[in-house]
């Protein structure tokens, strides 16, 4: 047998395994199966909304079940284990069986599908689409659709965020098909996220808030001795570099009033020297004026004797 035909009989295994359970366990809610193939043995995971019924008492359902897949399909070893789905309004499969339990029984199918759609939309679903195809009011086949939200349809976020699931329902007008299409806002995850608070988690928030500012305003108080230790030991820091500033002050202070008194000396000196020059200077002025005086004086009694002499010449 090559690896292909290996391939589609796995598959095709897998599909009446899928069928065969939708059938048996329709009571408990199930939503989908889960196989895996391990060297020990295949792993078979059901997602399931009431979980008891599928177990039973002391384990008695699930013992029955694991037996007749092992007969039925002939899968070695099979280990059964069952999870609860938490949101069972975000699960195609189970809407699916929903709707056609609920149209089975006699219910219409657009009060049906309008309720399935209002629940997931409830759930938090960005959006869910439910078709319903057959003959539904008359002989000829029909189909309707009741959409709400975003529910795309094609590229790789629809692969990513949309989910669906079928399901049939055979009624004595004919065969009724069911296809649910839920879109998760949670698949992928958003580039921005906007938060929105109740006014009881902002009071909340804001208390919270409010405490730790307390805390920080206790903690100084207990922490004040040793800050009194710190500012001590940088007081005496301080008064020992005071205490030696101003000794060194008082060291350069008493060489600069020698210097000031020196400089005083000095100028006392400079100003000495300078009266005595300008009483020299003036001595000096003083002499010069007596000669020049002294000179005219001679020169007038000399022209004076002239004249006297010339004036008795002139007489004999």
């Amino acid at each position: 047998m090559s690896a292909i035909r290996k391939v589609m009989k796995n598959f095709a295994r897998n599909s009446e395994l899928d069928e065969y359970l939708t059938k048996e366990i329709a009571d408990a809610g199930y939503g989908g199966v889960d196989i895996l193939k391990t060297p020990v043995g295949t792993r078979i995971t059901l997602f399931v909304t009431r979980p008891g019924i599928v177990i039973g008492r002391r384990g008695v359902g699930i013992r029955s079940l694991t037996e007749n897949i092992e007969s039925k399909f002939k899968i070695r070893n099979p280990q059964i284990s069952v999870l609860e789905i938490e949101v069972p309004e975000l699960s195609p499969q189970v809407m699916c069986n929903r709707i056609s339990h609920n149209v089975s029984r006699g219910t219409a199918f657009r009060r049906a599908a309008l309720w399935a759609l209002n629940s997931i939309m409830n759930a938090g679903a960005l959006g869910a689409e439910i078709s319903i195809s057959g003959k539904l009011r008359s002989e000829r086949a029909h189909h309707e659709k009741h959409r709400a939200g975003i529910v795309l349809k094609s590229g790789e976020t629809a692969k990513r965020i949309v989910r669906e699931a079928t399901s049939d329902v055979l009624l004595k007008m004919g065969l009724y098909g069911i296809k649910v299409k839920i879109s998760i806002k949670d698949a992928i995850p958003p580039e921005v996220e906007i938060k929105d608070y109740t006014p009881e988690e902002i009071e909340t928030k804001s208390a919270d808030k409010e405490k730790p500012s307390s805390e920080i305003e206790v903690k100084p108080k207990q922490k004040k001795p040793v800050e009194k230790k710190e500012s001590d030991e940088k007081s005496t820091i301080n008064e020992q570099t005071k205490s030696k500033i101003n000794a060194d002050m008082k060291v350069e202070t008493g060489p600069k009033k020698s210097r000031l008194g020196k400089e005083k000396k000095t100028k006392k000196s400079d100003s000495k020297a300078k009266l005595e020059t300008e009483d020299g200077d003036k001595n000096k002025r003083d002499n010069s004026t007596k000669i020049k005086s002294n000179k005219k004086i001679v020169r007038r009694k000399a022209k004076t004797k002239e004249k006297e002499t010339e004036d008795e010449k002139s007489k004999k």
